[in-house]
Order: structure tokens, then sequence, then C-alpha cells
């Protein structure tokens, strides 16, 4: 994460499945490999092209369907799709939030952590050790942007 940017919603790795609707009428199953309360990081798509705009639906834990309206702001050739979620509303973001909670609680992990809250910032110069190359740090640079919903230019 580069020091400029900081994320402003916490972002869990978990496999979440979900249902892709495109603007063409097609519907596809994916899983959501990373998702926050201001978008998420799919599975490969190859019908889903950066700008497209289509909807998802994530199952909630009560069972029903929770539709967001999507938007592709990344492609990663053979690897996936960052997608923002767009018009979100406070009452969607707290299901997602939902959502989350219980996939950490099914799968026995530590539910302490509130989606809403940003993450806490990492001191310049305690980035870590761990060497990453350029093209992985601009993909990692490109996905927080899209997690934290902000508008990319």
């Amino acid at each position: 994460m580069s020091v400029e940017h900081q994320r402003k919603h916490t972002r869990f790795s978990l496999e979440i499945p979900a249902m892709i609707y495109t603007r063409h009428g097609e519907r596809q199953e994916t899983i959501l490999q990373q998702i926050s309360i201001g978008g998420c990081f799919t599975g490969w798509e190859e019908n889903i092209f950066t700008g497209d705009e289509f909807r998802m639906e994530i199952r909630l834990p009560n069972g029903n369907r929770l539709p967001l309206a999507c938007k592709a702001v990344y492609r990663f050739e053979n690897t996936g799709v960052g997608v923002r979620f767009i018009d979100i509303t406070q009452f969607e973001q707290s299901l997602i939030s939902k959502v989350i909670l219980e996939t950490l609680r099914s799968q026995g992990l530590p539910m302490d952590i509130d989606p809403f809250i940003a993450p806490l910032a990492v001191p310049p110069g305690v980035e870590g050790s761990a060497v990453v190359d350029d093209e992985r740090q601009a993909r990692e640079e490109m996905l927080e942007k899209v997690m934290s919903g902000e508008e990319i230019v």
C-alpha cells in the first residue's frame, strides 16, 4: 500500500459466492475473493470489461439476496475484475457488513473487526521487508482504489 493512499474501508480476503447480471442479460456465478463495503474483487469474468456497469447479487445470511449496482474499474487479464459498488446506500453497506461478519463467523475467524472503520495507517518506512515487484504494486494500488469506493481518473 502506498503511503499517500489510505484505505477508507477494511478489505477482507474471503470467498463469497455471488451472481452477476451483465447489461446484456447474461447471468453468471462468481466468487468474490476480496470485499469491502465499497467494492470487491471477483474472479475472472470474460464478459466484463473496464467501465462496464452491471448488477451483482450477494446472498445475505437470512437467505435473501442483496442486489448491488456495480462498475468494473479494473480488469486483470486471466485473474479477476476490480468492482466498485455504485450508488450504494448506508443500509446496503450495513448488509454487506453482515455478510462479511457472518462469513468470518462461519469460518471460525475473529469477528471483532468493524468493516466501516478505516484500517490503521502504516507509518512511513514500516511497509514491511518483502520486496514487491512494480506490476504487483501497481495492481495493489489499483485494487485499493476500487475497494475504497474512490472515483478512478
